[in-house]
C-alpha cells in the first residue's frame, strides 16, 4: 500500500486504466469522452485531464463512496473525467449517475450530490494549498432542481481565495447538454477547506527504503519461500486449531512459520479496536500488512481470523500482489483457506461460550448471530471442519502447498 500511496498512477496513466465492462458502460464512456465540453477542455493547455478516482489505492476503494462502493453498473457507471486548471484555479468534471442512486424513484439522492460537490470543490483547490491537501471546514449547498437518474452531470468549481492554509471555493452541478443548449443548475455550493498543520510533516518526512536483497535472493538464502495462508471462518470453526497444527507440521519440516491469531493480536497490536464493522475492517487491514511483512521475509505466515467480509479479504489478497515500484519480484502467494462449518455445529461446540452470550444479547456484533459472515467465493482451499479431522485438514493444506511448489514434497 505504501507504494500505491507514494507512487500513484500519473494523470496520463489514469486515462488508459479503465476498460468498460459491457456495452452500456462503453456507450457512456464514449459519450463523455467525445462530448463537445470534453473536447474543448482537452484542447486548452492550461487544463490537465485525469480520472482521479483511479489514483486511489485499491485497498482504499472499499471504504470510499464515489471511488468504490457506489462505482459500477447502475450507479456511477464509469470513473468521472476531470480537468484541473493549473495552480488549483478551477475544475470541471463529467459524470454519469445511474438509476440505482435514487433517494426517490427516478431522482438522485441529494446526499450523493453533496458528496460529489465536497470532493469536486476539494479537488479544485487542493493544488493551491501549500501541501496539496486539506479538510472540509464548511460546505454550504443550495439544491436548485431535481437530478434525474440515468443522466450526465457536469461539476464546475472555482477557487475564489487562498490565504496560507485556507482556500475558499464555489461550484455547481449542472446538466450536461448539447451545443447551444442551456444547462439546468441542479445544486450550487460554497466551501472552505483548511490544510492540517501536521500535513507538511506527514507528507514530506516519509520515504520508501529499498531492501538490500530481492525477495527471490532472500528466499534462496533462507532455502524456503515466504507466503501467507489466510484462514477464515466462523468462531469455533476450528481455524486456530488447524492453523496451530499446520504451524507445528511446517516447523517439523524445518520451515520457518509463524501463526498470527485473531485473539492474540487484540492483546497488543490491535488492542485499541472493538468489533464494529469499521474496527473489524481496520483489524484485518493491519494484520494483512503484518502477514505480508512476514511473508516478504521468507517466513510462512499463518493467519487465523474470522475476517467476515469479502471486501476485507480482497484487500489482504491485493496487498500481497503489490510490489514496490521497480521491483522484479513476483506477487507474494496468498492462500485463502475457508474453514467451513454450519453455524448450528459451531454453536454446539462453542468452546468459549461466546455463542451462548451472543444469543443472550451480551455480545453485540457477533459473527453468525448478530453480524454477517460472507463466505469466500473462490478460496484456494475449502475445508469442512465438521467432516475432516485436524490431521486430515492439515494434510489437505500441505498437499495443496506441495502441488503449487510452495513447499517440497
Amino acid at each position: 500500500m505504501a507504494n500505491e500511496i507514494l507512487n500513484p498512477p500519473t494523470d496520463e496513466e489514469t486515462l488508459i486504466l479503465y476498460k468498460p465492462e459491457d456495452d452500456i458502460a462503453s456507450e457512456i464512456e464514449d459519450h463523455i469522452k467525445n462530448h463537445p465540453v470534453a473536447v474543448e477542455l482537452r484542447s486548452k493547455s492550461e487544463f490537465r485531464e485525469s480520472r482521479p478516482h483511479l489514483k486511489m489505492p485499491a485497498s482504499y476503494r472499499a471504504q470510499n463512496l464515489t471511488g468504490g462502493t457506489l462505482m459500477g453498473p447502475g450507479r456511477i457507471v464509469v470513473p468521472p473525467y476531470t480537468w484541473n486548471e493549473e495552480g488549483g484555479k478551477s475544475l470541471v468534471s463529467i459524470s454519469y449517475l445511474g438509476a440505482d442512486l435514487c433517494g426517490h424513484p427516478g431522482i438522485i439522492h441529494g446526499g450523493l450530490l453533496a458528496t460529489i460537490l465536497d470532493e469536486g470543490l476539494a479537488g479544485c483547490c487542493f493544488p493551491a494549498l501549500p501541501n496539496k491537501v486539506g479538510v472540509t471546514a464548511t460546505l454550504n449547498i443550495n439544491y436548485r432542481a431535481p437530478a434525474m437518474a440515468g443522466s450526465f452531470i457536469v461539476l464546475r468549481a472555482t477557487t475564489t481565495k487562498v490565504e496560507g492554509r485556507k482556500a475558499w471555493v464555489e461550484g455547481r452541478i449542472e446538466t450536461l447538454v448539447g451545443e447551444g443548449e442551456t444547462p439546468v443548475i441542479l445544486a450550487d455550493a460554497s466551501a472552505l477547506f483548511i490544510e492540517p498543520r501536521q500535513a507538511e510533516v506527514k507528507l514530506r518526512n516519509i520515504t520508501w527504503h529499498e531492501a538490500a536483497l530481492t525477495r527471490s535472493e532472500r528466499n534462496e538464502l533462507r532455502k524456503q519461500q515466504g507466503f501467507t495462508v489466510w484462514f477464515t471462518g466462523l468462531s469455533a470453526s476450528g481455524k486456530s486449531t488447524i492453523a496451530t497444527a499446520l504451524e507445528q507440521h511446517l516447523l517439523h519440516l524445518g520451515l520457518a512459520a509463524y501463526r498470527l491469531d485473531g485473539d492474540n493480536v487484540r492483546f497488543g497490536l490491535n488492542s485499541d479496536l472493538g468489533f464494529s464493522e469499521k474496527d473489524r475492517n481496520e483489524n484485518i487491514r493491519r494484520i494483512a500488512h503484518v502477514a505480508k511483512l512476514f511473508a516478504d521475509s521468507s517466513t510462512i505466515a499463518l493467519t487465523s481470523f474470522i475476517s467476515p467480509y469479502i471486501a476485507d479479504r480482497k484487500v489482504a489478497r491485493e496487498l500481497h500482489a503489490q510490489a514496490p515500484k521497480g521491483s522484479t519480484d513476483p506477487a507474494i502467494p496468498f492462500i485463502e483457506v475457508f474453514v467451513d462449518i454450519p453455524v448450528e455445529v459451531a454453536e454446539q461446540r462453542d468452546p468459549k461460550g461466546l455463542y451462548k452470550k451472543a444469543r443472550a444479547g451480551e455480545i453485540p456484533n457477533f459473527t453468525g448471530i448478530s453480524a454477517p459472515y460472507e463466505a469466500p467465493e473462490n478460496p484456494e482451499i475449502h475445508i469442512r471442519s465438521d467432516q475432516l479431522s485436524v490431521e486430515e485438514s492439515v494434510a489437505k493444506i500441505v498437499e495443496y502447498l506441495q502441488k503449487e511448489g510452495l513447499v517440497a514434497r
